[in-house]
C-alpha cells in the first residue's frame, strides 16, 4: 500500500494514464559528481532505460560535500517537462539520499596552467622559464568533476619575496573557488655543462661539455654556452653535471718566461716568420714583450697558441 502511494504521486504529477508503460526503479541514496542530478544517476539499472533518457536534467545537485532529502515528488516534477515520459512510474522511497562528492585541491594542478598562462604573457612571453608553486591555501575543496583553471591575475614579487597567481577553479563550467598560489618565477639559461669528470689542467674539448637548460644567478659568473670555451684549460677539477663557471677555467698557457715563441708579421703581401724569447708568461690572446732572435730588439707579440703568436708593433 506504502508503495502504491508513491506510483500515484508520479502519476498525478504527470497527469497521465494510471496504466504506466515503464516503471523506473530508483536508488534511496545517490552519491553525484557533477552540478546536475541525471537520471541515470537515480535510477537502479540504467541500462533498462533508453540511452538518451540517462542524460536527462532531473535536479540541480546539492553543495560539495553536504547531504540534501528529495522527495519521489520533487523528482517526478523533474522529468514533468519530457514529454515521452508521461507514461513512465517511480518506484522507490519516498525520500531519496542525494550527496555530492568533493576532493580536496592539490598543489600539483597548477602547475599546467600557470606555464600555459605565463608563456602567453610578458615579460614571459617568448622567454625559457621555469615556475614553482609553493604554497596554496589549507583544504581547498571543490566539487568532483571536470575541473579546469582560468589565471586571472599574477602579482610579480610581492612584500613576500615570490609571485602570486590568482586561479579560478572551475567544475563542469562553474567557478566555486578562487585559490591565492604562492609562486617563484626563474628564466632559464643555456649554459656550458661538464659532461666528464676533468683533472685540473685539462685542456677542454669539444666532447667534454654539453649545452642545458638552467635557472642561474646572474651573479654566479656561469658561462653561456654561446661562448667558446674550446681549448681552455681547467683552472680546478670538475666533476660531471657541474655548471662551468668562469673562474673555473683559464685561457691555455701559451708561453712562459725564455720560451722561443713563432712570430708572424703579416703586411701587405708580405709574410714573415721571425723568432723571439718570451719575457713574461703568456696566456691565448695576452699581449708579451718578446726579444728578436736576430736583432736583439723586444717587440710586442699577441699570443695565438701554443708557441705562437703575431706580430703587433716593433
Amino acid at each position: 500500500m506504502k508503495r502504491f502511494s508513491f506510483i500515484l504521486i508520479f502519476m498525478c504529477c504527470f497527469s497521465g494514464s494510471l496504466l504506466a508503460a515503464t516503471t523506473l526503479h530508483l536508488k534511496n541514496s545517490i552519491e553525484v559528481s557533477c552540478k546536475d542530478v541525471l537520471l541515470g544517476d537515480l535510477v537502479v539499472d540504467s541500462k533498462l532505460i533508453p540511452l538518451e533518457w540517462t542524460t536527462r536534467r532531473v535536479m540541480a545537485s546539492p553543495p560539495a560535500g553536504e547531504v540534501t532529502y528529495y522527495s519521489l515528488t520533487t523528482v517526478a516534477q523533474g522529468l514533468a517537462r519530457f514529454e515521452d515520459m508521461t507514461s513512465v512510474t517511480l518506484s522507490g522511497e519516498p525520500v531519496l539520499t542525494i550527496s555530492r562528492s568533493d576532493r580536496k585541491v592539490e598543489k600539483d594542478e597548477f602547475y599546467k596552467p600557470l606555464r600555459a598562462y605565463l608563456g602567453s604573457h610578458e615579460p614571459w612571453k617568448n622567454n625559457d622559464f621555469d615556475v614553482d608553486v609553493l604554497n596554496i591555501p589549507r583544504n581547498v575543496r571543490v566539487p568532483a568533476g571536470k575541473t579546469t583553471y582560468k589565471i586571472t591575475q599574477v602579482n610579480q614579487k610581492t612584500s613576500k619575496g615570490y609571485s602570486e597567481a590568482y586561479v579560478s577553479v572551475l567544475v563542469d563550467g562553474v567557478e566555486e573557488a578562487e585559490v591565492p598560489v604562492g609562486i617563484e618565477i626563474q628564466f632559464l639559461s643555456e649554459v656550458w655543462v661538464v659532461a666528464r669528470n676533468l683533472e685540473r689542467g685539462h685542456i677542454i674539448g669539444e666532447s667534454d661539455l654539453r649545452s642545458e637548460m638552467h635557472v642561474v644567478d646572474s651573479t654566479g659568473n656561469y658561462l653561456s654556452s654561446k661562448e667558446n670555451v674550446v681549448g681552455h684549460e681547467v683552472s680546478r677539477a670538475l666533476t660531471v653535471g657541474d655548471l662551468l663557471r668562469s673562474n673555473a677555467v683559464s685561457k691555455p698557457l701559451c708561453a712562459k718566461r725564455g720560451d722561443w715563441v713563432s712570430i708572424n708579421a703579416l703586411g701587405n703581401n708580405l709574410h714573415i716568420t721571425l723568432r723571439g724569447k718570451a719575457m713574461a708568461n703568456g696566456r691565448l690572446g695576452d699581449r708579451i714583450m718578446c726579444v728578436n732572435e736576430r736583432s736583439s730588439r723586444k717587440v710586442l707579440v699577441e699570443l695565438t697558441g701554443s708557441g705562437n703568436g703575431v706580430l703587433v708593433r716593433l
